[in-house]
């Protein structure tokens, strides 16, 4: 049970009438405190291992005279260690203040050390990234700084990674690697957080913060999919209250939802910034996902664990003009699954083919020379009629029927593509794709209750690389299908030519 403590108590009986922070023991021994909107709703803590008391980041608007005869009081012993998240404006000086008031150790990541140690040589000696028993810093990805964990409380302090209430400012971040840095604080299973900014509560504060950015992204990402321009995204940004704590008052502004429109476009799209180092041996991937029809989020849900289980790096990207032959210099394989049509409701006669020559030019050169090249579902739909792009797939769009179940039936269960795979029912669009039966190899058929069948899939090797298409894909059902996604797996090790483990 948590012990609530007055601040005007304490505060009475150690700093004189002056307001302080509100103070709450989050699990035994362990302390929170937080500080006013002026502030940002930071907060800092402390804690006791062994004999040794433990600030956790720095308090805010509080003078250090009156914060540590308080964190003394409560903890039995004066603070001897500092465990810091972030690093703000000042701060070196106010660390270097602790030092000469008796803390000997600073603990935070290898980057936020070198940054510490930039702004006052003179802590070089005392800042660490190697903290002691009991204290885990946790170096965060996509937001400068870390997190702190407890191990035996299971206390996390989960500094910029977490705002919980006041506005997630993202200018300047890395959204993608703050998600995954999230996605790697969350296998922590910590039972009580301290975000950075905001309320504290349970583990739910992180899964909260990753399913708010995740969204957000989505969100932009449908967008640009569909070709609406940056001036106009912003409207179309709609975040639901149970993405949000203080609502409105954390609503993405319109500089955060700019900001990741820039991420998710070129220059920046695909790489992010981080292209493929020539030294990395792990095949990468682009993969162009999204469009009207398509969302783009639950297509990169069920694309993800192929690529995990295959060992492939993917780069997913929304932005069409991210299909460029220096990007495609950069991976071994390429996965398309959109059409070829462009629709920005921006009003009448705004819909195109947005496939340019050079374009078409840069994907058949890249398979002929080596490449492999993963079609999925609509990646032949709406594309330029007769032009290099679709001869290199082998087949062409005509439509699809009503969404329905129908049975995908394997044709040659002996090719890598299909081995493993049993025939099954999916709920799907069923295309109907007339193709090249000189040049490619049948793997696939598709039938429906009323008898309608076509080709659900084929490979061949064009030039010196390998193509494999795959008509289904629509539904998020279908992608997550067992059978599916083994052969999604199948083909993607068939096009890069890694050996069979299933």
């Amino acid at each position: 049970m948590t012990t609530r403590v007055s601040c005007l108590a304490i505060w009475a009986a150690l700093a004189g009438p002056a307001p302080g922070p509100h103070l709450e023991e989050v699990a035994k021994g362990v302390w929170a405190a937080g500080f006013s909107a002026r502030f940002d709703s930071a907060n800092c803590g402390w804690t006791v291992v062994g004999n040794e008391t433990i600030l956790i980041d720095l308090p805010r608007g509080i003078a250090l005279d009156d914060f540590l005869p308080l964190v003394e009081r409560r903890a039995g012993r004066p603070a001897r260690a500092l465990a810091l998240t972030r690093l703000e404006p000042g701060d070196a000086a106010t660390i270097e203040d602790l030092v000469r008031r008796g803390v000997r150790t600073v603990w935070t990541s290898e980057p936020l050390r070198r940054e510490l140690v930039a702004a006052a040589p003179r802590l070089a000696a005392a800042a660490s990234s190697k903290p002691g028993a009991g204290v885990q810093v946790v170096p965060l990805e996509g937001r400068a700084g870390a997190a702190v964990y407890l191990a035996a409380p299971a206390v996390l302090f989960a500094g910029p990674a977490v705002v919980n209430g006041p506005r997630s400012q993202l200018a300047g971040s890395d959204s993608a690697l703050w998600i995954s840095s999230l996605r790697a604080l969350t296998r922590l299973q910590a039972r009580h957080v301290v975000p950075g900014f905001g309320s504290w509560g349970g583990a739910a504060l992180v899964d909260r913060e990753l399913r708010f950015l995740t969204e957000l992204r989505r969100q932009v990402a449908y967008a640009i999919a569909q070709g609406r321009p940056r001036a106009l995204v912003v409207g179309d940004i709609q975040i639901g209250a149970d993405y949000q704590v203080w609502m409105p008052y954390d609503n993405p502004a319109q500089e955060d939802i700019d900001w990741v429109y820039r991420e998710l476009t070129v220059p920046s799209a695909p790489f992010g910034g981080r292209p493929p180092e020539p030294a990395d041996a792990r095949p990468h991937a682009l993969v162009l996902v999204g469009d009207a029809p398509h969302e783009p989020g639950h297509l990169e849900e069920g694309l993800r664990p192929v690529f995990e289980a295959t060992g492939v790096v993917p780069h997913f990207t929304v932005d069409v003009r991210a299909l460029a032959a220096e990007n495609l210099a950069r991976v071994r394989l390429l996965v398309i699954l959109r059409d070829g049509w462009m629709r920005p409701p921006t009003g009448e006669k705004s819909e195109y083919v947005w496939m340019t020559p050079g374009q078409e030019r840069a994907v058949v050169e890249f398979v002929e020379r080596g490449g492999g090249f993963l079609n999925l579902h609509n990646a032949m739909g709406l594309y330029p009629a007769d032009g290099p792009y679709l001869h290199l797939v082998g087949g062409r769009y005509i439509g699809h029927g009503p969404l329905e179940r129908f049975r995908v039936e394997v044709v040659d269960p002996a090719h890598p593509i299909t081995r493993g795979v049993t025939d099954f029912f999916s709920a799907d669009e069923q295309h109907t794709p007339p193709y090249d039966a000189t040049r490619v190899h049948l793997l696939l058929r598709n039938r429906s209750d009323d008898g309608q069948s076509a080709a659900a899939g084929w490979a061949y090797e064009p030039g010196r690389g390998r193509l494999c298409h795959l008509a289904n894909g629509h539904t998020r059902e279908s992608l997550l299908h067992p059978m599916y996604q083994r052969l999604m797996r199948n083909a993607v090790r068939w096009c890069l030519r890694l050996p069979e483990v299933e």
